[in-house]
């Protein structure tokens, strides 16, 4: 190019001085007008240099471009026929209609339908285009579909080295399907970049998107020598957590570390994983500044969770709170899956002051795609126990219902008679009550369907008296007593 311009300008001087000699010995041209004119001269010669991948073969170009993506940044790309050429806002191919393609045994598959997939390149030598150089590639308005098995595939992506040149993915979006293709998830992506950095010798990913429309950030890094080495951090101001994870791989073993930081909790997890087995327990971790210790086993596929918890000198009633997160996974359904296995408990122990229960064991379980908390067991020490038994968990009809046999178990009826204030004349002895209910978390309703005192069956005075307690909105510790106290005095005994 510099000797280009050189000729150039030295073809620009011989024809000025031969207009000179023949029209005005006085004509004299000025440096800045010779800069000028050398500039102008030169600016359309780099465009017209620009334009020469105009003149690349059609077919060549995208079985070209098809080999290089798949050698340099590992993508089987399917290309349209339809590409274009572009030097604004830099020389790049623009391709319309591609497709990301997948080995699934002896076929292909589609993982991504794009819409604009931009190739830049580098701008070295245009006139061998056997020496076309990719800078960087752009995907926009692409949609990826990814089933539960396609997961193996990005982690084994994410093992290998990643191309030095940026991969960059915007206005997108990420459908996570079960294997009957229903759409579990939609993950929003606004942009995202991954690329090698061959200073750090570390892969990195970073992502900005959306999900159940809630903003989030993610970012991770890798890197695959005698060891293999993996970060990654998730931030979601709007629901203020912050999840990280760190692991280290040698001889087939996984060593990692876990923090998740939510509101004024902290949950921190050690963890080692050989072959599809995950054993980890917890690490200094607190809920709601409460000490908790856990530790359990997870197995992936199939996926089988089992799990203890300890909480010591934990607000018991809080148990009785249920987060809208929860709710909001168990209605996506996602929970009532035959190939998911949970047995979990929770056991809390608490001495404070103005709590009902001294201890409590919740337990919850998923097996063959129904939840029940069977022998799950709140215990005052005083008076007695409240054991779940015969439950089940389920949504229909925009409906999440919670039905459960109740055992009330009565170990010292006086004492409970002095918890609720009861008058002398209505005290008798009871030593069970067996309660059979539904409860409408969404609507916060609960319906009696069956009530037993001492095995046997209560009048229709008492169930008129005990459907005061249907709205759970209206109901306290005070209007609760007072009902209860009702039931007492109208039961027979």
């Amino acid at each position: 190019m510099k000797q280009i311009i050189r000729n150039f300008n030295n073809l620009i001087e011989r024809t000025i001085l031969k207009v000179q000699n023949k029209t005005n010995n006085n004509f004299n041209i000025s440096v800045f007008n010779k800069y000028l004119i050398t500039f102008i001269a030169s600016l359309f010669i780099y465009l017209f240099y620009l334009l020469i991948p105009l003149l690349y073969d059609k077919t060549w170009l995208q079985a070209n471009i098809e080999s290089k993506l798949l050698n340099e940044f590992k993508v089987n790309l399917s290309t349209s026929a339809d590409i274009s050429y572009r030097i604004l806002p830099a020389p790049h191919f623009l391709i319309k209609d591609s497709k990301i393609l997948v080995a699934e045994g002896e076929k292909t598959k589609s993982i991504a339908e794009i819409k604009d997939f931009q190739i830049f390149l580098s701008h070295t030598n245009f006139f061998d285009k056997e020496k076309m150089n990719i800078k960087k590639i752009v995907i926009s308005n692409a949609n990826f579909s990814l089933l539960r098995g396609d997961i193996k595939l990005l982690n084994e992506y994410t093992s290998k080295k990643f191309s030095n040149k940026k991969v960059t993915i915007n206005n997108s979006n990420i459908f996570f399907k079960d294997n009957l293709e229903e759409i579990i998830s939609i993950i929003k992506v606004n942009k995202t970049i991954l690329f090698f950095d061959d200073k750090k010798l570390l892969n990195f990913f970073k992502l900005k998107g959306e999900v159940f429309n809630l903003p989030f950030t993610f970012d991770f890094n890798s890197s695959n020598n005698s060891t293999t080495y993996k970060e990654f951090y998730f931030k979601s101001k709007k629901l203020k957590l912050d999840i990280s994870n760190k692991t280290t791989t040698e001889n087939k073993i996984t060593y990692g570390k876990n923090n998740i930081t939510f509101l004024q909790s902290t949950i921190n997890t050690k963890y080692n994983t050989k072959k599809k087995l995950i054993i980890f327990e917890s690490l200094n971790s607190r809920l709601d500044n409460i000490q908790v210790n856990y530790k359990g086993e997870l197995s992936i596929n199939p996926f089988d969770l089992s799990l203890n918890i300890n909480l010591d000198n934990y607000k018991i009633s809080k148990l009785f709170d249920i987060n809208p997160l929860l709710i909001e996974l168990i209605q996506s359904g996602l929970l009532f899956n035959e190939n998911i296995s949970v047995s979990t408990s929770i056991i809390a122990n608490s001495n404070l002051k103005n709590e009902v229960f001294d201890s409590a064991k919740i337990n919850f379980y998923i097996i063959g795609g129904k939840i029940h908390f069977d022998k799950t067991k709140f215990i005052n020490n005083n008076i007695g126990s409240l054991q779940f038994n015969n439950s089940n968990l389920f949504y229909e009809n925009n409906e999440l219902t919670f039905n459960s046999n109740i055992l009330i178990d009565i170990q010292n009826s006086q004492k409970l008679f002095s918890f609720l204030n009861t008058s002398k004349s209505s005290r008798k002895d009871i030593k069970t009550i067996l309660i059979n209910l539904d409860y409408d978390f969404l609507a916060n309703q609960v319906r009696f369907n069956n009530i037993k005192i001492d095995n046997k069956e209560v009048s229709s005075q008492l169930l008129t008296i005990i459907e005061d307690f249907t709205d759970i909105n209206q109901n306290n510790f005070n209007k609760s007593r007072r009902l209860l106290n009702e039931l007492l005095e109208a039961y027979e005994g």
